[in-house]
């Protein structure tokens, strides 16, 4: 698939405020006569006068400081990459669910790559236990399912591999190396509820070597998001601040390890926005420790002060979609059991019951709910499938069901 990208206008460091490069979508401005009233020539007399009388009309100031910026040029992609190809580690940000940023993110790679075969590519959706995985995978010892079951990849990040799949399946065609960055996941779970005095002795000794959490501007921002959050207000902040201390100080460690072991490896980091923006999550953590440059390409996000080098708005893409069951399914005991179901579930629909145990799908034995969602991954949507499953009888213990369900 071609990207296509809405790039028309180049905000560069010379002209911004912000002292920052962005690739910025320049949309046209609508005319008077299109969307807005002609200009009023009401006297400023009337205005007040008119103010008085309706009740609804509202007087509006900026109470911050608004931003602006002086659009030069547009660059193509291609000359971004050509920019950033001289840094050591090149930070590629994204929204985990938008396809494009994706896009984004295997074009820069792809540039990368074309001119500096020693590239590497570090992965947030990954935690560092199963870096052996990755190894495997990229040197062919396992295959796209054994990798995705190995990594505990739905486990443990569970976004649709789909939007991932093209970055790892070119790395694997290319032999490039995939670096686990993030902290087991345990770990950053335990503390976000309970603390870093919460951990025992062993897990301590998981923790990044160095912490650093003076960053005020980022703990704002960390607190910002935390407040959006429904259950905020029966949470700790602080829990939840120094989990994401943990997180980025342990990617950033991750990065630096791997460099400072292969001192001839440039580095393509990929990671949510929010741990890459303004350089406060992983960046500056990682140039802490070993002072090596860098650029932030950031993608569909605002231009602020110091956010990134580059900002990149690609055209909106639909990644390529898993069919579901439409069913809600649970780990329990070697059995995978089925908790619910989805509105218009394909699967109830079919026949099969709340409680139910899945034992196989097309004849391939389900051990658990993972092996339910990468065979998913490899079904189109009308595909007919054989559902086994375990029913408990009301007397007589439990019988097993063969089921066809279309996708």
């Amino acid at each position: 698939m071609q990207l296509c990208y809405r790039l028309r206008a180049l905000i560069s460091s010379a002209a911004l405020l912000m002292g920052i490069s962005a690739v910025f979508s320049l949309l046209p401005f609508p005319s008077f006569s299109q969307e807005f009233p002609a200009p009023s020539r009401t006297t400023t007399s009337e205005k007040e006068t008119k103010a008085t009388e309706d009740e609804q009309e509202v007087v509006m100031s900026f109470e911050k400081t608004v931003l602006g910026v002086e659009v030069t040029k547009a660059i193509p992609i291609a000359e971004v990459i050509g920019k950033v190809s001289d840094k050591r580690i090149v930070y590629a940000g994204e929204h985990h669910d938008e396809y494009e940023d994706h896009l984004v993110q295997l074009e820069i790679i792809k540039g990368l790559f074309a001119g500096n075969k020693t590239i590497s590519i570090g992965m947030e959706m990954f935690q560092t236990p199963f870096q052996k995985a990755l190894d495997d995978y990229i040197a062919g010892k396992m295959n796209e399912r054994e990798f995705l079951k190995a990594s505990e990849y739905f486990k443990r990040w569970g976004f649709d591999y789909n939007l991932y799949k093209d970055i790892l399946r070119f790395a694997r065609e290319k032999k490039i190396p995939l670096v686990a960055l993030n902290m087991r996941k345990e770990i950053v779970d335990k503390v976000s509820k309970n603390g870093m005095a919460s951990l025992s002795e062993e897990e301590k000794k998981e923790l990044p070597r160095t912490m650093d959490m003076t960053d005020e501007d980022y703990k704002k921002r960390l607190r910002e998001v935390f407040e959006t959050h429904p259950d905020s207000e029966d949470l700790s902040f602080e829990n939840f601040y120094q989990s994401q201390i943990i997180w980025d100080e342990t990617m950033a460690q991750s990065v630096d390890d791997y460099l400072g072991n292969n001192p001839d490896r440039q580095m393509v980091v990929m990671a949510g926005e929010g741990h890459i923006s303004h350089g406060s999550g992983i960046p500056k953590r990682t140039f802490r420790r070993n002072g090596l440059d860098y650029a932030v390409v950031l993608c569909n996000t605002s231009v602020e002060k110091d956010i990134a080098d580059f900002v990149i708005y690609p055209k909106a893409e639909k990644a390529p979609s898993t069919p579901k069951l439409g069913v809600v399914l649970k780990d329990d005991n070697g059995r995978v059991k089925i908790l619910g179901f989805a509105e218009k579930s394909v699967a109830e629909k079919a026949g099969l019951e709340i409680d139910d145990a899945i034992v196989s799908l097309d004849g391939e034995k389900v051990g658990d709910a993972d092996d339910v969602r990468i065979f998913l991954l490899y079904k189109k949507q009308g595909d007919a499938v054989a559902v086994n499953i375990l029913r408990k009888r009301f007397l007589f213990g439990e019988r097993e069901l063969r089921f066809e369900v279309t996708l």
